[in-house]
Parts: C-alpha cells; structure tokens; sequence
C-alpha cells in the first residue's frame, strides 16, 4: 500500500511541497486510482475551497473517498470529548496548543520535498505527538481519533482493489503505516 501525506491548506505556504509539488509527486507513483482517508466524498462536495488538493487530484485520477460514518465522528469531536471545565483541562489544553506550535514550527523548517514530509522523521514526531495526547486527554485519543482512524484503515483494507495509493492527513499517515506494518 502507497501511503502519501497531505499537507492539505498548509501546502499553500510550505516550499518544496506546494499543491503542484504535491500533484507532481503524486504522478511519479505512475497510479491512476486513489483512496482519500481525511474527509467524506459529502464534506468534499460541500466546501471544495477547504479541499483545493482533492480538487487537483480529480483532474489526473481517479478519487475514492471510504464509505464510514464521517457525520457520527464529526458529531464527538463537537461533543464533550473537547470540553474545557477547570484549571487542569485548561492547562493541558494549553500544553497540548504549545507542543503543535513546536511541532508545526519544527517541520516547517524540516520539510523540504515531499521526501521530507513523508519521511519517518515526519511520521515518528506525529506518533510521539499522538501519544502525548493521549497520555493528557486519553478520551480524544479513546474515543475519537483512534475509532475514525481504525473505521478507515478497515475500510481501506476491504476495498484494496478499489485504489492504487491512499491521500492521508500527514498527521495521520503514521497510523496507517504502523498498521500496514
């Protein structure tokens, strides 16, 4: 399975791997059929400008989106999983704000090509950044990232005939490595 990261809206502002860097690399894996993991052929629809690499992809390929229950996912992370009701929760909110503007810092200044954003080093800071989360709000990590991303690796797994390589967040392209693996 060809995994390749999205950088999706940050592509417009991260050098050597705008959208058109992107598209190019994306032709060089010389496939035709791809399965995109972070959004709902429905949410896609909708708001085509907060997808613009989607919409890039469409015009060479052939884009697949997993049939899951996107709405029932959305639906938790508008829900108490993120509510914020004392001083601790407010801290560890702020912690987990501080470390995605070092991570998000660090990588820019890392990424260069699109080797680089799909590299271990980019998938391994984004592992340890999950575990983090995990370890200061275990429900988000519980209850919502890690069924949405499971829900999608199952569908991905059943329908391998259906695409050639699968579009991810680059936040989440680890998850599905490790479970490839």
């Amino acid at each position: 399975m060809i995994i390749v990261s999205t950088l999706r809206k940050m592509h417009e502002n991260t050098i050597g791997y705008q959208y058109e860097d992107f598209i190019r690399y994306v032709h060089k894996l010389n496939v035709d059929n791809l399965m995109v993991t972070y959004t709902s052929r429905e949410n896609f629809e909708k708001d085509k400008d907060q997808h613009k690499e989607i919409a890039m992809l469409q015009e060479s390929f052939n884009v697949y989106f997993p049939e899951i229950d996107y709405e029932k996912y959305m639906k938790l992370s508008r829900g108490k999983l993120f509510e914020i009701h004392n001083a601790e929760e407010i801290t560890k909110k702020n912690i987990m704000d501080i470390i995605e503007t070092v991570v998000n810092s660090y990588l820019k200044g890392y990424w260069k090509d699109p080797e680089t954003v799909n590299s271990e080093v980019t998938d391994s800071i984004f592992r340890v950044n999950n575990k983090f989360i995990q370890a200061v709000n275990p429900d988000y990590i519980e209850k919502y990232w890690l069924p949405l991303h499971t829900d999608i690796y199952n569908y991905i797994e059943e329908h391998k005939n259906m695409y050639d390589a699968v579009i991810s967040d680059v936040e989440s392209t680890f998850f599905y490595k490790d479970q490839k693996n």
